[in-house]
C-alpha cells in the first residue's frame, strides 16, 4: 500500500505533474492487449533522469514497495502488469538520444526512444546508417527490444537484439548508477569487451536486476542497394531445405517467413478463413539483400533462384523466387516496412469494434533441427481450438537457431474466448518444451513450466544473482516467478 506519506515522497522527487495514483490513470496501466488479468498498481512516477530514479528506488526500498518498470506496454506476455500492487516507474519522459558515433557505429539512447524516433532521427541526420527494427509499432523502445532479446529485419545476419548492445548505464535495485562495457573506463559506448561481460545481468532479466537508464546499440552502414525478395514454397520439406541451404551463403542478411493463412490476414481477411487447397503454397518468406552494385544484386538473386531450382528437384516441392515488388504490395507492402502498425493482426477476429480487440503470441527460439515439427504441431493445435493458425518463421543467427511464433488474435467481447487462448498457449508451451522451443519475452505462467524442465543449478544461480542485486525483492516481482 502506497500511503499519502509515500505520495508526497514521490512528489518531491519527480514533480506532482508526474505522479498519480487516481484510478483513471492506474487503470491504463492495469492491462496489455493480451489474455493476462489485469492488474492495478497502486502509484505511476514518471522519473526525467537517473538521480531521480535512484532517489524513487530509495523510497521503493525502505517501503519495501514493488517496482515495475514501464515504456508503452507493447510487450505481448503481461510484463508490464503488476499483481502485487507497488509503483509503475514509466520512462516516456526519458526519450533523448545521447550520443551517435559515425566512425565506432553505435547509437546511445534513453529508455524512452522508440523506433520511430530512431529511425526519423537516422534519416534526417545520418543517412548512411541504418538500425534492425522488429516487426513491431513504431512506438516500442529500442531499449526494451534490445534487453529482451527481440528478433529483427536483419536478425538472420546478426542475431538477436541482445547481441547489438556495447555498453549500458544501470540504477541498480540498491541506487547505485553504474556503468558497463568501456563506457565504464571513458565516454566510449562501443564495446563491451575485453572487461569481464556483465550486460548480461540485464538481457533478459525482464527488469529484475536493475533499470536501464542509457543504452548503447550498433548501427550499420546502409548498403548502396537493399532488394527485398520473395519466395514462395508449396512445401515445408522445400522450406527447410532451402534455409539450410541460404545458412551456408552469404546472400542475405534478413529474412521473415508467414504461413499463407497469416499472409491473407496481413492482406486484410478476416476471421474464419477459408481453407487453403491442397495444391496452393503453404509458406511465404521476405529475403534482404544487400548489394554494392546491380551486378552484385543482379548475382545474387540469380543464385537464389537457381538454389530455389536445386531444391525444387531435391524436394519435389516447388519454390518460386522473385522480386518481393511483384506480389508484397499493397496492406502487405505497407506492413513490412518496418516498424509498423498491426491493424489487419489486431482486428482479426475483432472486426471494427476496438472494444474486442485483443492480442497474444507465443514466440519461442528453437532448434534448427525440428523447428518443422514444432510448427506442424503448433499449426494443428490452433486448428484444433478453432482458432485460423497464423505463424511467423524466422532463421536467426545465419541458421543456429529459428524463431516459430504463433500469432494469436482473439475477440475479448465474445466469452470465453480469452480462456481459449490461454488452453492454446498451455499446449503450445507443453508440446514445445521438450523440442527445445523456449518461450522468449516469457510470461510468468510460461516461466513456470520452463523453471520445471530447467538444472536446478541454473534456477539456484539466477535466484542467488537476484537476490544478490535486489535484496528486498522489489524490482518487478512477478517476473520469470523467481521469487515464488
Amino acid at each position: 500500500m502506497i500511503t499519502e506519506k509515500i505520495m508526497n515522497e514521490m512528489i518531491d522527487i519527480v514533480g506532482e505533474d508526474f505522479v498519480s495514483s487516481d484510478p483513471e490513470d492506474l487503470y491504463i496501466y492495469s492491462y496489455d492487449m493480451t489474455e493476462e488479468h489485469p492488474g492495478n498498481p497502486n502509484a505511476i512516477a514518471m522519473p526525467k533522469t537517473p538521480e531521480e530514479i535512484q532517489k524513487l528506488l530509495k523510497v521503493a526500498n525502505e517501503y519495501k514497495i514493488p517496482v515495475i518498470p514501464y515504456i508503452s506496454g507493447a510487450n505481448i506476455g503481461g510484463l508490464t502488469i503488476t499483481h502485487r500492487g507497488g509503483m509503475v516507474m514509466d520512462f516516456k519522459r526519458m526519450r533523448e538520444i545521447v550520443k551517435f558515433d559515425e566512425i565506432s557505429k553505435y547509437v546511445v539512447v534513453e529508455p524512452g526512444v522508440t523506433f520511430g524516433h530512431l529511425k526519423k532521427y537516422l534519416n534526417e541526420n545520418h543517412p548512411d546508417f541504418i538500425y534492425s527494427y522488429a516487426f513491431a509499432p513504431p512506438y516500442t523502445s529500442i531499449t526494451a527490444n534490445a534487453l529482451l532479446e527481440g528478433l529483427t529485419e536483419y536478425s538472420f545476419r546478426w542475431g538477436c537484439m541482445g547481441d547489438w548492445i556495447t555498453g549500458l548505464e544501470v540504477v541498480l535495485p540498491t541506487g547505485e548508477i553504474t556503468k558497463i562495457g568501456s563506457c565504464a573506463t571513458s565516454d566510449n559506448w562501443n564495446m563491451k569487451y575485453p572487461l569481464p561481460d556483465m550486460t548480461g545481468l540485464f538481457i533478459g532479466w525482464q527488469g529484475m536486476t536493475g533499470i536501464v537508464t542509457k543504452c548503447a546499440v550498433k548501427v550499420v552502414s546502409k548498403p548502396p542497394i537493399r532488394e527485398l525478395y520473395g519466395a514462395v514454397y508449396f512445401g515445408l520439406n522445400a522450406m527447410e531445405e532451402y534455409y539450410k541451404r541460404l545458412s551456408k551463403t552469404d546472400l542475405i542478411h534478413g529474412d521473415f517467413s508467414f504461413n499463407m493463412e497469416t499472409a491473407l490476414m496481413m492482406g486484410g481477411k478476416k476471421h474464419p478463413l477459408r481453407e487453403i487447397p491442397a495444391d496452393r503454397p503453404k509458406m511465404l518468406s521476405g529475403l534482404y539483400v544487400f548489394a554494392n552494385n546491380k551486378k552484385e544484386l543482379r548475382i545474387k538473386g540469380n543464385t537464389l533462384s537457381k538454389i530455389a531450382a536445386e531444391v525444387s528437384e531435391k524436394t519435389k516441392e516447388e519454390i518460386q523466387v522473385m522480386p518481393a515488388s511483384g506480389f508484397m504490395t499493397g496492406r502487405m507492402g505497407k506492413i513490412i516496412d518496418l516498424p509498423t502498425n498491426l491493424p489487419e493482426f489486431f482486428e482479426f477476429r475483432s472486426g471494427e469494434d476496438k472494444r474486442g480487440v485483443g492480442m497474444s503470441w507465443l514466440g519461442t527460439y528453437c532448434n534448427p533441427n525440428n523447428w518443422k515439427e514444432y510448427y506442424e504441431a503448433g499449426y494443428k493445435i490452433m486448428k484444433d481450438h478453432g482458432f485460423s493458425p497464423t505463424i511467423f518463421v524466422k532463421s536467426m543467427d545465419s541458421g543456429h537457431f529459428y524463431v516459430v511464433r504463433f500469432l494469436i488474435p482473439f475477440n475479448r467481447a465474445v466469452p470465453g474466448e480469452a480462456e481459449e487462448v490461454r488452453k492454446i498457449l498451455d499446449e503450445l508451451v507443453d508440446m514445445g518444451l521438450p523440442k527445445g522451443a523456449i518461450p522468449y519475452k516469457c510470461p510468468t505462467w510460461a516461466a513456470k513450466k520452463v523453471l520445471k524442465v530447467i538444472d536446478p543449478n541454473w534456477l539456484a544461480l539466477a535466484r542467488k544473482i537476484r537476490n544478490t542485486l535486489d535484496p528486498n525483492g522489489i524490482m518487478n516481482p512477478d517476473r520469470w516467478a523467481l521469487l515464488d
